[in-house]
């Protein structure tokens, strides 16, 4: 068969016509989701320059800002008599007056301003001078502490109940996989120190929490078929084991007693899986204990060069993610600052990490210089006297025991938390040293160590050049990892015995 240029030229189009729509399709289905205390939303997320892009006016509309002026290549909104300034091409912009780092240019398509998802925290914290949450990798921001929290509680009976109750009312979708209850919460701000939570019960086995592309997700296992519950109120979820003379067809669950029908019906499409860790558990007055681990480098800003086959920003996620698992397994929450290939500057590390108030922040780094792990405190440089305090443009609020907030000087945030500091960076090195891991400590004014209002350390994994390959040993990795996490547990244990 003989194909005529016309024809082929058609199926061309057609195909290119197709391939759009399905990088469209694909844009679409990322989002970011908004939570304030009034309302959420959620907008569409795109990719541009290899990063997330967000356009700035989706993200603003809502919150009160109703235009964007134009004037060149430089475009101007007002959002309760603040003026901010973004520039197309500028990786910057000017809010009150000050410089705010966006990691990554500013774009203008079809008089639409995009800016980096990354940059959404630095914007509105800016803007709004409200605590803001920034959950990078689940894709979602608490604005003026925004959260919907939930307690368990298992009740064990001859037919054994999982109860959750919410503190403000829910309807989440529930998905039904054989064994798994999944509740998926579109719209609520839900948040949770709880990553997995196992049961002793013949029945309900576990609880976990996962967010991801701008939705969180609770996912109860059991080793039977569960029901789920909806209570009249919204606030109460009852999970059970369905019983063995109800329908077990995954549109019509069994109800648990006296409950009210659930909403909406269970369907069986599983939505996308997440690997960030969760914020707050109802019950703290307070936020929750963690750890704060900070994969260094990132993105654009690849790092030493270790190998041929390892860049310092592969080591530091790869060990990074080690360690949290370690803790976990110790029993202490711990969060990523980054799970994914993300840029992030060192002020914005110290931003995100004083915004979620951590209980310690550990620094991941790796170097071609030695043969051993390093382990670093921080160290100040300068100490000025209270008038030279109140005179610094730059300063970053620290919650004191009453509920209020005293502001320090941004180069000496790490003041009150300096002797915490060392405790840990101690413990940890003499935990390494136990598992005879040749280790050097050092205190140093390593960025951002001083800006980081908690307790703050920085581990460097290190080998010469022609011994890099070693760092790429996953057993040598989870050495480390677990060595580090146990100093971590120890100078926790020690820290909270003297306060």
């Amino acid at each position: 068969m003989r194909w005529s240029k016309k024809r082929v030229s058609i199926l061309t189009a057609i195909l290119l016509i197709g391939c759009l729509l399905l990088l469209s399709a694909a844009d679409s289905s990322r989002q970011f989701t908004i939570y304030t205390l009034q309302t959420s939303y959620s907008i569409e997320v795109v990719e541009r320059q290899g990063q997330p892009y967000i356009s700035l006016m989706e993200l603003l509309e809502p919150l009160g800002v109703d235009n964007l002026r134009s004037s060149g290549n430089n475009w101007t909104l007002q959002l309760d008599k603040v003026e901010a300034r973004f520039t197309e091409g500028k990786d910057t912009a000017k809010i009150r007056g000050k410089t705010v780092d966006l990691s990554g240019g500013v774009l203008v398509e079809n008089k639409r301003v995009l800016v980096p998802l990354n940059a959404s925290f630095a914007i509105l914290s800016s803007l709004l001078h409200k605590t803001i949450d920034f959950h990078l990798a689940g894709r979602r921001i608490f604005i003026d502490n925004a959260g919907t929290r939930f307690t368990t509680e298992l009740k064990k009976t001859d037919r054994s109940a999982l109860v959750l109750n919410f503190s403000q009312a829910v309807n989440p979708s529930i998905h039904q996989e054989g064994n798994r209850s999944r509740l998926v919460f579109k719209r609520e701000p839900l948040i949770s120190d709880l990553i997995n939570q196992p049961f002793d019960d013949k029945v309900i086995r576990s609880l976990s929490f996962s967010e991801d592309n701008g939705v969180a997700a609770l996912t109860i296992t059991g080793d039977a078929p569960l029901s789920v519950a909806l209570g009249s109120d919204g606030k109460t979820i009852q999970v059970q084991a369905v019983q063995s003379a109800a329908p077990t067809s995954a549109s019509v669950p069994a109800q648990a007693p006296g409950a009210q029908p659930s909403p909406e019906p269970l369907v069986t499409s599983p939505p996308a899986q997440s690997t960030e860790l969760p914020v707050q558990t109802q019950g703290h007055t307070g936020p929750a204990y963690f750890v704060m681990i900070d994969p260094s480098h990132g993105g654009n800003d690849k790092g030493a060069f270790l190998s041929d086959q390892l860049d310092e920003k592969e080591l530091t996620l790869a060990v990074a993610r080690k360690l949290k698992a370690e803790l976990q397994e110790r029993g202490i929450a711990a969060r990523l600052l980054r799970d994914t290939d993300t840029n992030l500057s060192l002020e914005q590390r110290a931003e995100l990490t004083n915004a979620q108030h951590p209980g310690m922040y550990v620094a991941i780094h790796a170097g071609v210089f030695g043969q051993e792990v390093r382990v670093y405190a921080p160290a100040l440089t300068s100490s000025p006297s209270a008038g030279e305090r109140l005179a610094g443009e730059r300063l970053v609020a620290e919650p004191s025991s009453t509920g209020s907030a005293q502001f320090l000087p941004w180069e000496l945030a790490q003041a009150a938390s300096l002797g915490r500091s060392k405790t840990i960076a101690r413990a940890v090195a003499g935990e390494l040293q136990k598992k005879d891991v040749q280790t050097v400590s050092l205190t140093t004014p390593l960025r951002p160590l001083n800006n980081i209002i908690a307790p703050a350390i920085a581990v460097e994994l290190s080998a010469d050049r022609p011994n890099a390959q070693d760092l790429l040993n996953p057993r040598i990795q989870s050495l480390v990892a677990a060595a580090v996490a146990s100093g971590l547990a120890q100078a926790r244990a020690q820290i909270e015995a003297h306060k």
